[in-house]
């Protein structure tokens, strides 16, 4: 055989028969129906304590990398995705401390998230607030009310342990919207080429009824082929095609 030929034949195969690994990725969906996908970064060392809890330690961390990578946090509700030490987690930051100098007005945003069973939850009330958790048929609720002074403190909530196809819902209402930012203060972020990037932001809904501004959000687990094993299929069919040309 051809020693050419026998390479390519040989990358093909490897290529055919090697599995793509994935990256996680979210897909959002909001109440007026903006679609938002977002792909995970890392935060392996956060959320490393057994139990519930969000330590403001693991709030600095992820602000500080947000902040470095020119995220602004401060006057912000952000929602990211990320591998920590609780596995796959979906992190919802209440504010990011950026200038303690310059406090913000009290702040108070409520938050039920509907989860897999198969879910577990953390989260930071040392600022003020409550958190409970209810069955709700095969799922779980989590419902938080948050409570905060932008430039003072933050807050946080994350649902961890989540797997690809797992899927569930968010209902954020602002009860009093206190140093949130005036120009849509929730912001989705996604890692892009190893850093922290905008991927969409949103603004709270008026409500019909008279109460409090509300956002709901659906969310479900996604994958992202890994460009590893694209690249080196298309190499080898463009290999392949080469060879039929002589």
């Amino acid at each position: 055989m051809n020693p050419m030929r026998h390479l390519l034949a040989a990358m093909f195969t490897l290529a055919a028969s090697t599995p793509v690994i994935a990256e996680s990725a979210a897909r959002f969906v909001s109440w007026s129906g903006t679609e938002i996908n977002i792909a995970s970064g890392e935060f392996s060392d956060i959320l490393s304590t057994p139990g519930t809890g969000f330590s403001t330690a693991d709030m600095n961390t992820v602000n500080a990398a947000l902040q470095k990578d020119g995220i602004e946090t401060q006057g912000r509700i952000s929602i990211l995705l990320a591998d920590t030490a609780a596995g796959l987690s979906v992190l919802t930051m209440f504010d990011g401390v950026q200038y303690p100098d310059t406090p913000g007005k009290p702040t108070v945003v409520t938050s039920q998230a509907t989860v897999p069973q198969s879910a577990t939850w953390q989260y930071n009330i040392d600022a003020g607030g409550t958190f409970d958790v209810f069955p709700v048929g095969n799922n779980t609720m989590l419902s938080g009310a948050f409570n905060w002074i932008p430039g003072v403190n933050s807050e946080a909530m994350s649902v961890s342990s989540l797997e690809e196809g797992n899927n569930g819902s968010f209902y954020m209402n602002a009860v009093d919207q206190g140093g949130l930012s005036t120009q849509e203060p929730i912001q989705f972020l996604t890692m892009q080429a190893g850093m922290w990037s905008y991927a969409e932001t949103l603004g709270f809904q008026d409500s019909d009824s008279g109460g409090p501004d509300f956002e709901y959000l659906t969310f479900e687990i996604t994958a992202i082929p890994a460009p590893s094993g694209l690249l080196l299929l298309a190499f080898a069919g463009y290999g392949l095609k080469r060879r039929r040309r002589h």
